[in-house]
């Protein structure tokens, strides 16, 4: 199946019959959101998820300017941890994305439904998540929403990053760093500066947000209350980074998570630091 944008008739349809149109059988609804839905589909044996985005239901800022960065960027990226998409679909009003199918849901539901991931794990999910990044900062590409709901599990020992719909590339045409302006994401990821309305560098804002899912995944709860922004910027500064005191985690992670969720952006762990970060030597030393 190729990864081509395709053009649909521009007369009006149900997105039922836009697909059935192009051959696939539309089955139950993953997932849905105030502008999309995410159902399952299928040609043949083959099973796929579908985003469908509904323009009209959105603001024309995401139409003009975010939907089509991530028309652009998806079928540019190819990564064992990143979702693959296979085909993208336009008519007038909506937008399909026919991706890969994770069959075991988000790393969200995921917790909150088994609770807290052992060490080991985690290790393996984020050597995965971070290897997936660094795969798109090497293409200049910032992800800026990453949250445990856009990581999806493919099975017991593969996550898979997903939802480019706040990604960017980092540098201008003529190669010159571009500084974002934008606020992206959820604020409970989301790096100070990002919260504060600085200009910042959306590479670094990727790692923090990444720090953030390592924290939840090894505590099962969020490293920052997201309820009152000034009190978390304030906290966030302060580096008011709490473990649950019953819970056994290693120094080496708390300190890579630590680097990770540092305020001074001079300061926070690049990715390629999180890469040759200790803990990540210990799961190499201990699977060899």
């Amino acid at each position: 199946m190729s990864s081509g944008a395709r053009e649909l008739p521009a007369r009006s349809v149900s997105s039922a019959q836009c697909l059935i149109r192009e051959g696939y059988t539309v089955g139950r609804t993953i997932g849905e959101g105030s502008y999309c839905r995410v159902k399952e589909i299928s040609k043949g044996q083959d099973r796929y998820a579908v985003k469908i985005i509904a323009k009209n239901q959105t603001s024309s800022d995401f139409v003009n300017r975010f939907l089509p960065r991530e028309l652009d960027i998806l079928p540019r990226i190819e990564h064992p941890n990143i979702v693959k998409v296979y085909r993208i679909l336009q008519a007038r009003e909506k937008v399909f994305i026919i991706m890969e199918l994770a069959e075991h849901g988000d790393l969200l539901d995921h917790i909150r439904n088994h609770g807290r991931i052992s060490e080991d794990r985690a290790r393996r999910y984020f050597g995965q998540l971070a290897s997936a990044l660094n795969y798109l900062h090497g293409k200049n590409i910032a992800h800026r929403d990453l949250k445990c709901e856009n990581v999806l599990l493919k099975d017991e020992n593969t996550v898979k990053l997903t939802d480019f719909g706040f990604s960017r590339f980092c540098h201008d045409p003529s190669g010159k760093r571009v500084l974002s302006s934008t606020y992206c994401g959820s604020a409970a990821y989301a790096s100070p500066e990002v919260l504060q309305g600085i200009p910042y560098n959306p590479k670094m804002y990727d790692v923090w947000s990444l720090g953030c899912i390592l924290f939840i995944m090894v505590t099962g709860t969020m490293p920052f209350d997201d309820t009152n922004i000034k009190t978390q910027i304030r906290l966030q500064m302060h580096r008011d980074v709490r473990f649950p005191p019953n819970y056994s985690i290693s120094s080496s992670c708390k300190s890579l998570i630590r680097h990770m969720l540092e305020p001074d952006i001079v300061k926070r762990a690049t990715l390629k630091q999180v890469l040759r970060h200790q803990w990540l030597e210990e799961g190499v030393a201990v699977a060899s």
